[in-house]
């Protein structure tokens, strides 16, 4: 798998990076990704307070040498300046945003020598970063799991606009999990890719082994789309809960109504338990494409194989 902007930029092997897992994304898979030559990211999400991330973020530096980050999702429930200011005092090398306008933070990351980056799920939107001063921006299109914005946009348009409408290196995001994928994001123009649903059914993540038993089984309609009746739309796995929580979307329901299926807590208590009545987790639909589960090393080495072999017909029958 070729050299790019991203794998200069990042100082890593492959242009293979983890999503933001919330929950999820800690030290065991994070650098598990990372020592496979990929970029594994900490979810800031996952800790209650700065110093419960700074103690995870130690941790993965003692499971890895290879350079990591750090993903934070800027919303509206709770301030995350301790966990910028936590990942600035670990000195980790490069932040991922999404959500809410990181401007305010842009400026304290470069003066510490970080590299910026922002998930969009739109060009607007991706343009908006670049002119804020973020190094990169991950374009995540409709197939995504979790937040696919309001535009019900493919990946397949989706990173070929903003490759075309940006300077700074684009991140393809929403549908990749092989690297028959991955060789077609980099020829839309993409200079890496990011994949969560993939590193989901991962051995080195933490989550219940009921889920990761079902993930092998899905196929890629096995998800729907929900929190739409609040402007949050999310994709997540198609259980019961889930297509109750749409239908109470679809009856008029209000965010009091519905919270009790997209709360945190919810959401914890389904992936510590696998207990399909609690809460709902995001899920990309490809899903489809995955029936096992790997280690983070055999994933990515799948993907870069894949990844060859692919290239290699395609030169041979041109």
């Amino acid at each position: 798998m070729r050299n790019t902007a991203i794998t200069k930029m990042f100082d890593i092997q492959y242009p293979i990076i983890q999503g933001g897992l919330q929950g999820l994304g800690t030290s065991p898979l994070v650098s598990a990704v990372s020592n496979a030559g990929g970029l594994g990211l900490i979810t800031a999400g996952s800790f209650s307070s700065k110093e419960e991330m700074m103690k995870d973020i130690e941790e993965t530096k003692r499971l890895t040498a290879k350079p990591f980050g750090v993903n934070i999702a800027i919303g509206i429930r709770k301030p995350m300046d301790e966990f910028f200011e936590g990942a600035i005092e670990a000195r980790v090398p490069v932040i991922f945003t999404s959500g809410n306008n990181p401007e305010k933070y842009i400026k304290g990351l470069k003066a510490n020598g970080m590299k910026a980056v922002h998930v969009v799920p739109s060009v607007r939107f991706a343009k908006k970063a670049e002119a804020i001063g973020c190094d990169a921006v991950v374009v995540v299109g409709y197939e995504c799991g979790g937040h696919p914005g309001k535009d019900d946009v493919t990946s397949l348009t989706l990173i070929q606009k903003a490759v075309a409408e940006l300077s700074i290196p684009v991140i393809a995001a929403g549908g990749f999990s092989t690297g028959k994928s991955a060789l077609a994001a980099f020829a839309l123009g993409a200079q890496g890719v990011q994949m969560g649903t993939r590193f989901l059914a991962s051995k080195e993540v933490s989550l219940h082994h009921s889920i990761k038993d079902k993930l092998k089984e899905l196929q890629e309609t096995d998800t729907v789309i929900v929190k739409k009746s609040i402007g949050k739309a999310m994709r997540v796995m198609k259980t019961q809960r889930a297509i109750e929580l749409l239908k109470k979307e679809e009856a008029g329901a209000t965010l009091e109504d519905i919270f009790p299926y997209i709360s945190g807590e919810s959401y914890q208590e389904y992936i510590d338990t696998g207990d399909e009545n609690s809460g709902v987790i995001s899920l990309g639909q490809t899903i489809g494409l995955i029936n096992e589960i790997k280690s983070a090393k055999d994933i990515i080495q799948d993907i870069v194989k894949e990844y060859e072999l692919q290239l290699e017909r395609l030169s041979r029958n041109l």
